[in-house]
């Protein structure tokens, strides 16, 4: 199979490893880290470069994002079927599956997550651990959204969720990938931790997600197939993402 893979920088290194090994012809395009300050931005950046992969001889286009602030919904399949991965974020990626992490995240809630890609992007716009002034735009942005889409008081409610977990971390912690430079990114961590009180752990990555969407393994709820004419949409429940 050919495939275009569009993916966020974030997970850079990870893509690119599995590019390598997968039997299939892979193009890839990474898209800026910051565009998650601004999901309509980002579902408008990930829809252009979706419409550009027409008439090349792609048989899917794949996406490195998961529901990502929303920045995926709506995002429609033209003539060629796209394949996403169910998730919330790439730290399902990183860790490997949606069960672990279902499973980290309802043990240790407080906690901020950094991979490779996390730290090597930090000079984008947003900058990691911290809520910045572009993050509070972003927390803007959203609440617009969320207004015509639910309701002010739904609204209010959905962005006071988003920004206590922001509130109440009390742990960093490093997904060693294997990849990369190890020890500059667990002492960038560590430091971290260090700065704002926090604990700090290190874990093993998994990159056997990441190998199977490259691979063309989608036969499982793990990944979403978008026919042509359809769209991605939230769907509110364990699989996160469904087709409309």
């Amino acid at each position: 199979m050919k495939i275009n893979v569009i993916a966020c920088e974030a997970l850079t290194r990870e893509i690119r490893l599995a590019s390598a090994y997968s039997p299939n012809t892979i193009d890839i395009e990474l898209l800026g880290f910051g565009l998650h300050n601004t999901p309509d931005i980002l579902r408008k950046t990930i829809q252009d470069h979706v419409d550009a992969c027409e008439g090349n001889g792609y048989d899917y286009i794949v996406l490195g994002y998961g529901l990502c602030s929303r920045g995926s919904v709506e995002v429609n399949a033209r003539s060629i079927p796209i394949v996403i991965p169910r998730m919330h974020d790439c730290i399902t990626a990183f860790l490997g599956s949606r069960a672990r992490y279902d499973e980290e995240f309802s043990a240790h809630p407080g906690t901020y997550y950094y991979s490779p890609g996390w730290i090597e992007r930090k000079e984008g716009d947003m900058q990691q651990g911290f809520i910045d002034d572009s993050q509070a735009r972003a927390y803007e942005e959203r609440y617009k959204e969320y207004v015509e889409k639910y309701g002010e008081d739904n609204a209010q409610y959905l962005i006071e969720q988003e920004q206590q977990w922001y509130e109440n971390y009390t742990r960093a912690v490093f997904i060693n990938m294997g990849l990369g430079a190890i020890e500059a990114y667990r002492k960038f961590t560590q430091d971290l931790a260090a700065d704002r009180g926090w604990d700090y752990l290190e874990i093993e990555g998994d990159l056997n997600l990441i190998h199977r969407l490259l691979n063309g393994d989608w036969d499982s709820d793990d990944f979403l197939k978008v026919e042509p004419g359809q769209m991605i949409i939230e769907s509110f429940d364990a699989l996160i993402l469904k087709e409309a």
